[in-house]
């Protein structure tokens, strides 16, 4: 699947290559199994987005963030598809207690960050400096371009830090990826499977057939803990 969307990206002229070989070739896997995953969620999450007046596409940022696994957790304590901290999670309409974290909620964690690219496109008026912002932070964002008297992407990006240089293509370019996979029509090897009352993550995989380490690598889970109306990727 992926060298055939390789050589789909090649055909069309759409190419970025020093991103497309990190993703399609360095990153093979976790992109094969991110993409997949996505199939999943994409379409309704591109609805909410434009609910939002928020382009559609950006919903891409999943798979740089976490691969869409819904309980992925970052060494800095940002959680979900989206990589949200507690803080912003709740300044953008997320509940995040000691019980509850809707931040591992699929649907309501992209409502979330359309939320905030919407804010923070109000700030920048500028998709790249947005993901810029959605990176590195919007304080801090502001205060290079302050610092380096700088107002447009091209002008501040020389005076940030690598990992978000160099995040922007990698959204633009998974963008370009993603829209190719779901234009191929590939079909997903998952499904999505609603937590419900008294159910255990042992008894869930047990029920279809598959082993406890496999659903929690798919979700990006470090723990056995699930919650009421959570959306766990299950294998077919």
């Amino acid at each position: 699947m992926i060298s055939c969307l390789l050589f789909y990206l090649l055909t069309t002229g759409e190419t970025d290559p020093k991103w497309e070989r990190f993703l399609l070739v360095e990153r093979q896997e976790q992109t094969r199994e991110g993409l997949t995953r996505a199939g999943l969620f994409v379409p309704k999450m591109k609805n909410l987005f434009r609910e939002e007046g928020v382009p559609e596409d950006l919903v891409w940022l999943a798979l740089i963030e976490s691969s869409f696994r819904p309980f992925a957790k970052s060494p800095t304590g940002a959680v979900g598809l989206f990589q949200f901290k507690k803080k912003t999670a709740r300044n953008f309409g997320l509940k995040v207690t000691s019980t509850l974290d809707e931040r591992t909620f699929p649907y309501r964690a992209a409502s979330c960050s359309a939320r905030y690219l919407k804010y923070l496109y109000q700030k920048f008026q500028n998709w790249d400096l947005v993901l810029a912002a959605y990176n590195l932070g919007e304080g801090d964002l502001r205060r290079t371009m302050i610092r380096t008297q700088t107002q447009t992407w091209d002008q501040v990006k020389v005076h940030l830090r690598r990992e978000t240089r160099e995040y922007v293509p990698k959204v633009r370019t998974a963008i370009r990826i993603g829209n190719a996979f779901m234009a191929k029509g590939e079909k997903t090897a998952y499904f999505l499977y609603c937590v419900q009352r008294g159910d255990t993550l042992f008894q869930i995989a047990k029920r279809h057939h598959a082993e406890v380490k496999e659903v929690q690598r798919l979700n990006g889970m470090k723990h056995a803990h699930i919650q009421v109306g959570q959306t766990l990727v299950l294998p077919l």
